[in-house]
Parts: C-alpha cells; structure tokens; sequence
C-alpha cells in the first residue's frame, strides 16, 4: 500500500502543488514583512498611498468643479481611488517582482506564475487595508451597506485581472528591455487621467467617448463607485465592455509571458 502510495501519480501532482502553495505563501509573507520592517507606521503604509491620493484627487476635482452628482466629494474620489490603487500596484508591481525575484526563479524550479501571484496577493493585502477605512468613511458619512454591494467580489476580480494581464504582459519584456520598467509608471500616469477616478464616467464618455469605450478601467471604476457611493448596480454595458477587454488582453499576455519566460533564467 505504501509503495503504491508513493507511485501514484495523482498523490504525487498534489503534494508538488501543496509545495507551490506554501512557497506562494511563504513568499507573500516574506514581502509583507519586509515591505514594512523597521518603519514606524507599519502596515498602515497600506493605506497611506489612497488617502493621500484622495485628498490630492478631491482638491483637484474642487478648483476645477468636477461635479460628484451630489455625492460628498471626499467619498466620491476615495471609492474610485481605492479600485484604481489597487489595479496600477498589481500592474506596475508585477515586472518590478519577477526581476526582483530572479535569484530565486534561477535556484528553484517553480511555475513561472509564481511571482505574480505573489504580488497579487501582497496587493490584495493593501486593498482589504484601504477597504477597512473607505467602508469607515462611507458610513461616517451616512452612505449604508446596500445589496449593491453584493457587485463588489466580481469587480475585484475583475481588476485584479486587469493589472495582472498589464502586468505579465509588460513583465514578459522589461526582462529583456528594461524601458518598459522605467515607462510604467508613466503610462499609468496618462491612464489615470483617462480613467473616470477624479470625474465621473459621464464627463469622460462626452468628452473623449472613444477612450470611454476602450478603457476597460473605467466600467470597473465607475462600477465601484456606483456600487458604494450611490448603492446602484454597476452599468452592465460598461462592465460587459471590460470584460470582453480583459479577456483579450489575458489570450496575449498570459501565452507572451509563458513563450518569453521560458528563457528568464538566463537573462534574470
């Protein structure tokens, strides 16, 4: 019985993707802590970058008048900001940990995805941080809980997705061309202003409807804020509009990643 146990082929896969699981978590661990070691706020850095980011947007949208559709502007921005931090440190995170982790990707054999999954999760830490206090500041300002937010695990998914098909696919060149890597945050720069996180939806679909329509960042930003500043389910056409946009971008970023990793032992 033993011997059969230690032949079998299932057992056998299992006990390799229980070893992934623990060095995914060891890994996720290991960054957490090191992120905030020998800091004085520790992980409330997690949450420091969206509120810094929300008072910022909101004096913004105040001197230009930005119209918040009677909504408080500090809430307004926040619900945005939070999905948005989320989505650009997934993204810009992912290449920096791959080539961060080289060392490492070169000593162990493990499945190329590894990294990224790591900075998901890391991300996702800083996210549920940030969530704590944006749910704090919405009932603080007599915004309830509605049975919109039941919208909320689907668009987290779905930005999440999001920055990890930019990420992988931006990771499957900055190894081999670093431009990419010093461009990033560039890019997320000039995504940011064309994504509807200081303004509403409906300025940027009057004034630049053709980033409106291809953005698909902004069905996931509205949708949040939709979501939890006005309790209403999130526009559908908007949503189905980024998912259809980030499904094609995972069929040419994952199939890249894997073709160009394949080779990153070498380079890394």
């Amino acid at each position: 019985m033993s011997q059969w146990s230690n032949n079998n082929p299932a057992r056998s896969r299992a006990e390799q993707w229980l070893g992934y699981w623990n060095l995914l978590i060891s890994l996720v661990s290991r960054d957490i802590r090191a992120r905030y070691r020998r800091t004085f706020l520790g992980p409330l850095w997690s949450i420091i970058p969206a509120i810094l980011a929300t008072v910022i947007y909101s004096f913004l949208g105040g001197l230009v008048n930005v119209d918040t559709e009677g909504a408080p502007r500090l809430v307004f921005t926040f619900a945005a900001t939070v999905p948005w931090t989320l989505f650009q440190s997934t993204a810009v995170r992912i290449p920096h940990g791959v080539l961060a982790n080289g060392v490492l990707m070169r000593k162990m054999p493990m499945p190329r995805q590894i990294i990224p999954f790591v900075v998901i999760l890391t991300t996702f830490f800083d996210f549920v941080m940030a969530g704590i206090v944006l749910t704090a500041t919405l009932l603080l300002f007599g915004i309830p809980v509605s049975g919109a937010w039941l919208w909320l695990p689907a668009l987290i998914v779905l930005t999440i997705l999001l920055g990890w098909a930019v990420g992988i696919g931006i990771a499957a060149f900055t190894i081999y061309r670093r431009d990419m890597l010093h461009g990033i945050q560039h890019i997320m720069q000039v995504w940011l202003i064309l994504t509807p996180v200081i303004y509403g939806a409906e300025t940027l679909e009057s004034e630049l409807n053709i980033v409106h329509s291809l953005n698909p960042a902004v069905g996931l930003i509205d949708g949040f804020r939709k979501v939890l500043v006005f309790g209403q389910a999130p526009d559908t056409a908007l949503l189905l509009t980024s998912l259809v946009l980030i499904v094609l971008g995972l069929l040419v970023a994952y199939p890249l990643y894997e073709l160009m990793s394949r080779y990153f032992a070498d380079v890394l």
